[in-house]
């Protein structure tokens, strides 16, 4: 049994408790960046929405404008 514990520890199959727990706390620290910077991100497509939003808005009301000015155009009421 000491035999294999051995031959697990020479060919990395096997770490000591302390690398074992930096690693884990790697991890963790990467976990927390990523939940972090997910974060930022929602915050940001969230204030990109809003302006797509006003953005659409805005377009709507010019179209509506084009295609009365278009009709107008068509019943010849322009003022030349």
């Amino acid at each position: 049994m000491a035999l294999l514990g051995v031959w697990l520890l020479f060919t990395d199959r096997l770490i000591s408790r302390g690398s074992h727990l930096r690693e884990i706390a790697g991890k963790d620290e990467m976990i927390s960046h990523l939940t972090k910077t997910l974060e930022v991100r929602d915050q940001q497509v969230a204030v990109r929405d809003d302006q797509m939003q006003k953005l659409l808005a805005n377009s709507d009301l010019t179209v509506q404008l084009l295609q009365s000015v278009a009709r107008e155009a068509r019943r010849g009421d322009l003022a030349s």
